[in-house]
């Protein structure tokens, strides 16, 4: 079976060769045309991909990968190879690279819902998050950083912890599904899927298997539970506030916005983030639900 295989050659470590993930490919049954995210015939790749395609990367790459190809009927397979793999792990790929390709001809098709986020004059599509604050702060910091390996997710981690540290309240106004928060904020994030940047789990509840997203902030008086946590996360629960939602309104007041691993100025008018109605499909291996 063809498929296209897009792959980030520098995600990661960089362990992964294209040669050596074309013969993992090829000895389970497929045939892989490659071509790099990096190369100048992206573009023409994604034109008119295979009917499978295979995403080689990390979260950056996959997720725009994704909304790329959302609404174009195409069967999706990650095959993560970057430092932090959120979305890769929020579907249960955890193992290794061999094994999620040896299971990919059994594999069940998943929806995977992404969301949308629109203002007066714009439309965007984000697969992990949409937010104010300290994680657009990070990710503007970061924006020339080419530094890539998993051995800098503990460095991120304390970057995040400086900037939570010395933020102030963001002056923005909120609203989900017509409710407005009033309570003083540090961040907050629009969360489709429930772990962002550097392996951090902010939203347990988020599943974009499913059509809802989740309102996850931070209020100013859990400012210290921020930082006690972002030193260990793995061993406790996230201290930021959690509320389901179908529809969120911004109005960031000139303030940045990430949307997934970019930064865009906010402007001054109402931002409606949602569902799209149409989710993309992905390959799950070993998932008999």
């Amino acid at each position: 079976m063809e498929v296209s295989l897009l792959h980030n050659p520098k995600a990661g470590d960089g362990d992964w060769s294209p040669d050596r993930l074309i013969r993992l490919l090829e000895m389970s049954g497929f045939a892989p045309v490659h071509s790099s995210t990096k190369a100048k015939d992206l573009d023409q790749a994604l034109e008119d991909p295979h009917k499978l395609v295979a995403i080689a990367g990390g979260d950056g790459t996959v997720a725009g990968i994704i909304r790329a190809l959302h609404g174009r009927r195409h069967v999706i397979a990650i095959l993560p190879t970057g430092s932090s793999n959120n979305i890769a792990r929020t579907l249960g790929l955890n193992e290794e690279l061999r094994f999620i390709v040896a299971g990919l001809a059994q594999a069940k098709r998943t929806p995977l819902w992404i969301g949308f986020i629109e203002g007066p004059l714009w439309r965007r599509s984000f697969v992990e998050a949409v937010g104010l604050g300290p994680f657009a702060e990070a990710i503007k910091a970061d924006a020339g950083d080419k530094e890539h390996g998993s051995h800098l997710l503990q460095d991120r981690r304390e970057d995040l912890r400086r900037i939570v540290a010395g933020c102030k309240p963001i002056e923005a106004s909120i609203a989900v599904d017509g409710k407005r928060l009033t309570e003083p904020v540090l961040m907050a994030e629009v969360m489709n899927i429930p772990m962002i940047g550097p392996n951090l789990l902010l939203a347990p509840e988020a599943d974009a298997r499913e059509e809802k997203l989740v309102l996850a902030y931070l209020p100013e008086s859990r400012r210290k539970a921020m930082l006690r946590w972002l030193k260990d996360p793995e061993a406790a629960g996230s201290p930021l506030k959690r509320i389901r939602a179908d529809k969120v309104e911004l109005h960031p007041q000139g303030g940045i916005v990430h949307i997934d691993d970019t930064v865009v100025d906010g402007g001054e008018a109402t931002l409606t983030i949602g569902v799209e109605s149409k989710p993309v499909i992905i390959l799950i291996p070993g998932d008999d639900e």
